[in-house]
């Protein structure tokens, strides 16, 4: 079997207006007051014979592992497929909604989040209905693939003169800028679907915004598809330390900006990219004013492209965290002060003090829940091989140099590793980041440094892996 199927489906699930926006901890405002771009969720299903996979694209911002397989296996099941054979993958805008109602900022007596059920049914209709209309286009397909560059991303962790590492451009810290593309077309050459993976944090939009957006990464895929047809799908990378020039603004321009930038980027690469084999073969000469030679284009047999998918628990090392009792009390304590806090009468600087310092306190106590009594906890690993690309995903936030690391292996001809896959479960800095501080990993990890190491470790053998599956005939 030279060729799999492939088909893409997509609704909307974009928020309404009034409903909770509250991912930042600096913010002043409690609900979106309006929507920048439409969010989405588009679904490819792949088909080889006994082999079924779909990759699912969420303007979203982050859930749980728990919580992720609710909408897995909303998706498998319309799709008749394992929940295993699924792979979710965010955006990981924080311009849109939360998910739960509670943690990370977020509690359920907050303006809007009475909005919040309501969207999360209307989030799994729109996986049924983006799923069934995967199916119904499933029509045979090749694919190729290939690495371009964008120059959007940037070093997020930025040392100040006092040693404190704060969120912010630093410009001459690591960054990755490779970009990797996968074309899908159909056996005419019309494109199906075009996969980007681009690591680089979307929050281009930052705590000042008030609208409801996907971020640069709508922008990207809405680029895409103008320049090439079908459909694109974005697949975050490794953007844990990463984040574009323009960033932490509410201005609406700025995502464009930045996601036109890595949406042409990538469009190149695509347009670069061909699904057939070809050679060229001089064929006759026309006379015109100048003689004129004519080349036309031989198709040659193709190989076999292997559709495989596997997932496989990792164990990776966490961290002594706290004593449990008084992280959960010291979160109770900055909880219940953002409940106290009179909005009529509180000024800008009181409400953000309070919601900072509650998320921080809320982000602590689930690591020390997360770590507590265990020396590593199991992370699913997941991985999809499509002809020589191999897909590679974790629900973890990794550091770019890890996914740069997994690249430059010889596991496949073409890897793309990346977070925000099935879940949320903390970054993964490097073991050196460890030695500084910042947001990363004084809050947002409950990983050892040693994680990082293990975590490249088993992608690359993942991947190698996938290599050896062989075509069904």
């Amino acid at each position: 079997m030279n060729h799999i199927m492939a088909g893409v489906g997509r609704a909307d699930m974009t928020p309404p207006v009034g409903i909770a926006h509250v991912n930042w901890g600096a913010r002043t405002h409690d609900r979106a007051e309006g929507v920048d771009l439409p969010l989405l969720a588009t679904v490819l299903l792949l088909e080889q014979g006994p082999v079924r996979a779909a990759s699912v694209d969420l303007d979203f911002l982050r859930m749980s592992s728990e919580e992720s397989r609710e909408l897995r296996g909303v998706v498998a099941g319309e799709l008749g497929l394992a929940p295993e054979h699924v792979r979710r993958a965010f955006t990981h805008t924080h311009s849109g909604p939360p998910w739960a109602t509670h943690g990370f900022g977020t509690q359920a007596q907050l303006p809007g989040m009475e909005l919040v059920p309501a969207y999360r049914a209307k989030v799994l209709d729109a996986l049924r209905e983006a799923s069934r209309a995967a199916r119904e286009a499933l029509r045979p397909a090749r694919s190729a693939s290939g690495y371009g560059r964008s120059e959007v991303t940037v070093n997020r962790r930025l040392s100040l003169p006092d040693g404190r590492v704060v969120v912010s451009q630093n410009w001459d810290g690591y960054r990755d800028p490779v970009l990797s593309v996968l074309r899908i077309d159909a056996l005419d050459g019309r494109p199906i679907a075009t996969i980007v993976g681009y690591g680089t944090h979307p929050i281009v939009l930052a705590h000042e915004n008030r609208l409801g957006s996907p971020d640069y990464p709508g922008h990207l895929k809405r680029v895409v598809e103008q320049a090439m047809g079908g459909h694109c799908l974005f697949l975050q990378g490794c953007a844990g330390d990463q984040i574009p020039r323009e960033a932490l603004v509410a201005d609406r321009d700025a995502p464009r900006r930045m996601g036109t930038e890595i949406g042409l980027d990538a469009a190149r690469v695509a347009i670069g990219l061909s699904t057939r084999r070809l050679r060229k073969r001089f064929d006759h000469v026309v006379e015109s004013g100048a003689p004129l030679g004519i080349w036309v284009d031989d198709e040659l047999p193709s190989p076999p492209q292997v559709l495989a998918v596997e997932s496989r628990r990792i164990a990776l090392p966490v961290r002594a965290y706290g004593d449990v009792e008084e992280l959960d009390s010291q979160s109770e304590a900055a909880t219940a002060a953002v409940r106290a806090i009179d909005r009529s009468v509180a000024t800008p600087a009181e409400l953000a003090a309070a919601n900072f310092r509650a998320k921080r306190a809320q982000m602590s106590a689930h690591w020390g829940r997360f770590c507590a009594n265990r020396r590593a906890v199991d992370i699913e690993l997941h991985a999809t091989r499509i002809g020589d690309a191999v897909l590679v995903g974790a629900p973890l936030e990794p550091f770019a140099r890890i996914g740069a690391d997994i690249r430059a292996s010889d596991a496949a001809p073409f890897v793309h590793f990346g977070g925000y896959t099935n879940g949320w479960d903390g970054y993964v800095p490097n073991a050196e980041d460890f030695r500084s501080s910042g947001y990363e990993v004084e809050w947002a990890t409950p990983y050892a440094p040693e994680a990082a190491e293990a975590l490249t470790r088993e992608a690359v053998r993942l991947a190698s892996d996938l290599m050896m599956a062989a075509a069904p005939r």
